[in-house]
């Protein structure tokens, strides 16, 4: 979508800052994309077909102007932003014009199903830096009884991403789903993509119950924390900036950003931009 200043917009279902090697390398932000053309029977975002799923319609000037404030942490870490969905490949114009405003270099992750019209994935070639593809199946009865529709696009998308060059780049996530595919079916999924020159493969079992799902808590937190405080220390040292880390006084965090650590966060990215040559 186009907005009236003649800049994209996309709606946002979330923005969770702060990942730690789960949605890409280094500290990463995910932003959630609204909408998917797949329906999945254990969808983990199912508000994404629902207009409620929408939380905020931005431009891309605006989210980078959200996002920018763990600039350091990306910068130090190699990590960046992860766009999730949903089905993030439909608004390709947004994220083509996000990343020409990403001047400093953070990396880019599309988190998709590849099962989108080929345009969108060719627009994204030149500015997606890593790929996490969860593809359900290779059986493409099993993917249609499970996603509702057929798996050609995803397997012709694939299919020219390897041929780009981009199969060091990629992670395809195989999993094994309780009541539509076996141990057998995920073992013979990893085998043909070995074949096509995927190395990154991940292997892992849905919880489909929402008793089994992990949700975030204190110590989960109090973890996050603990990781962001040591790479401001070391990014202070590296920058010759004196700085102890204030001890958190917080019971509990969900992810890592207490007020102490975002006050840190913010006086130590001030400090860092009066510097002619910092080193993050």
């Amino acid at each position: 979508m186009t907005s009236s200043t003649g800049t994209h917009t996309a709606p946002i279902m979330g923005i969770s800052r702060h990942r730690l090697s789960s949605d890409g390398r280094g500290v990463t932000t995910l932003v959630g994309l609204h909408g998917c053309p797949l329906h999945c029977h254990y969808c983990l975002n199912d508000k994404c077909h629902e207009p409620a799923g929408i939380r905020h319609m931005m431009s891309a000037q605006k989210l980078y102007d959200t996002v920018c404030c763990d600039n350091i942490y990306f910068c130090a870490t190699g990590g960046g932003i992860t766009f999730g969905g949903g089905e993030p490949a439909l608004h390709s114009d947004f994220i083509e014009e996000f990343a020409h405003l990403n001047k400093q270099g953070w990396n880019i992750t599309l988190e998709t199903s590849l099962n989108v019209p080929a345009h969108h994935i060719a627009q994204l070639l030149p500015v997606v830096d890593d790929y996490i593809i969860d593809i359900k199946s290779l059986n493409p009865t099993i993917y249609r009884t499970y996603t509702g529709v057929s798996i050609e696009p995803l397997l012709s998308n694939l299919t020219h991403l390897i041929e780009q060059g981009k199969a060091p780049h990629i992670t395809v996530r195989t999993p094994l789903i309780p009541g539509y595919n076996t141990t057998q079916d995920v073992e013979e999924s990893t085998e043909k993509l070995r074949a096509m020159g995927i190395t990154r493969i991940d292997n892992f079992t849905y919880h489909t119950h929402p008793t089994q799902r992990t949700k975030p808590d204190g110590k989960q937190g109090k973890s996050t924390c603990n990781v962001l405080k040591k790479i401001r220390t070391i990014i202070a040292d590296a920058n010759h900036i004196a700085y102890t880390p204030t001890p958190c006084t917080h019971s509990s965090c969900t992810t890592g950003n207490c007020p102490m650590c975002e006050q840190e966060l913010a006086w130590l990215t001030n400090r860092i931009a009066t510097l002619q040559n910092p080193i993050l």
